[in-house]
C-alpha cells in the first residue's frame, strides 16, 4: 500500500526539484588574454673579479643585458672563496603587484653534477614588484671554501612570477 502513494511521490519531488531553478534574465560572456608583465634584464657584478659588494641598484641603464631564455653565459672560472652577484632588473608593465622568485639552480651539464652542486650550492631569493614599476633585487653566488675542482658547471639563474 506505501509503495502506491511512494513512487507518485517521489516523482512529483524529481519533477519539483528540477523546475526549481531560478528564471535567467540577463547574462553575458567576456573575452580576454593575459599578458606577460615582466621584462627581465640581468648584470653580472664581479665578472673578471671577485665580487666586492657592490650594490645593484648603482648600475647605470648601460649596464644591464636582456637574454633570450636558455642564454649561455660563460664568467670563465671562479676560485674557491670567490662569488659573483648575479642582478636582477624587473619591469613590470601591468599595473598589479606581481611576486616574484629568483633562484639559481645546477642543470646537468659538462660538469661532474655532484661537483657542481657543491661547488654552486642553489639559492632562491623571493620579493614582489609593485604594478608600473621596477624592482632591481640580486643574488650572490659563492663558491665554498672547500668546493672540489670542477670544470663546466651549468648554473641557471632564472626568474618565475607568481
Amino acid at each position: 500500500m506505501n509503495k502506491k502513494f511512494l513512487i507518485p511521490m517521489f516523482a512529483v519531488l524529481v519533477l519539483g526539484s528540477v523546475l526549481a531553478v531560478g528564471y535567467l534574465v540577463s547574462s553575458f560572456v567576456i573575452q580576454s588574454d593575459v599578458y606577460e608583465p615582466f621584462s627581465v634584464e640581468y648584470a653580472i657584478l664581479g665578472d673578471g673579479g671577485n665580487y666586492d659588494g657592490e650594490l645593484c641598484s648603482s648600475l647605470t641603464d648601460g649596464d644591464w643585458l636582456t637574454l633570450p631564455s636558455d642564454s649561455v653565459v660563460d664568467v670563465q672560472g671562479l676560485y674557491a672563496g670567490e662569488s659573483r652577484k648575479f642582478c636582477v632588473r624587473i619591469t613590470n608593465a601591468g599595473e598589479g603587484d606581481v611576486d616574484y622568485t629568483i633562484s639559481s639552480k645546477v642543470k646537468t651539464g659538462f660538469g661532474n653534477y655532484d661537483d657542481c652542486v657543491m661547488a654552486f650550492p642553489e639559492t632562491t631569493k623571493t620579493g614582489t614588484t609593485l604594478g608600473l614599476s621596477q624592482s632591481i633585487d640580486g643574488e650572490v653566488i659563492e663558491v665554498p671554501d672547500n668546493a672540489p675542482v670542477v670544470e663546466d658547471c651549468l648554473v641557471e639563474i632564472s626568474v618565475s612570477r607568481g
